[in-house]
């Protein structure tokens, strides 16, 4: 790796909507760079032994909204690591301010076409279902809201996976404060 090639101290922070690519953008980009990976829904799977979504339908936004704030909370203290947070974490302000102090924020954002596309492509039979496509459409909804906040934009919708990977890494570099 060259030095051109090396991670930035700080930070980068992916956001937006679901289908929009922050995981698997997120994880190429930390391969390719050698930085650390967070994934905001897998650490509270890891910390709290279930996910977002049986925890929402158990306890409600409110314990979610508590547990995303102080994981981010943790996962800031790292440098030189890609964090993928959904979108609704982002409309916090806390959350966003403490964020925006550790590194650079872009929100990937997408077609809705393409997104349902995507969601049709991952998971076949189960999004014919009307009941779990109004489930994608409702986690969507919430999710969409990020892309109203004044946060830099990068839509992926006519993007390849390299094409965004590329893009998402200048972005990094090229915002990210010595």
């Amino acid at each position: 790796m060259t030095l051109l090639e090396s991670t930035p101290y700080q930070n980068l922070v992916l956001t937006g909507p679901m289908g929009s690519g922050k995981t698997s953008v997120g994880r190429a980009v930390a391969d390719r760079l050698g930085a650390k990976f967070f994934d905001l829904e897998n650490e509270i799977l890891a910390r709290e032994g279930q996910s977002v979504d049986s925890i929402r339908e158990l306890f409600g936004e409110a314990r979610i909204r508590a547990l995303e704030t102080t994981a981010i909370r943790d996962l800031t203290l790292n440098r030189s690591s890609v964090f993928v947070i959904s979108g609704t974490a982002l409309l916090d302000e806390t959350n966003r301010a403490r964020l925006a102090e550790s590194g650079a924020i872009l929100c990937l954002t997408c077609a809705v076409n393409e997104i349902l596309r995507r969601q049709h492509v991952a998971r076949g039979a189960w999004f014919q279902s009307p009941a779990n496509r109004g489930v994608i459409l409702s986690r969507l909804k919430r999710e969409w809201r990020v892309t109203t906040l004044n946060l830099p934009q990068l839509d992926t919708s006519q993007l390849t996976l390299e094409q965004t990977i590329d893009a998402v890494i200048d972005y990094w570099k090229t915002h990210t404060q010595v």
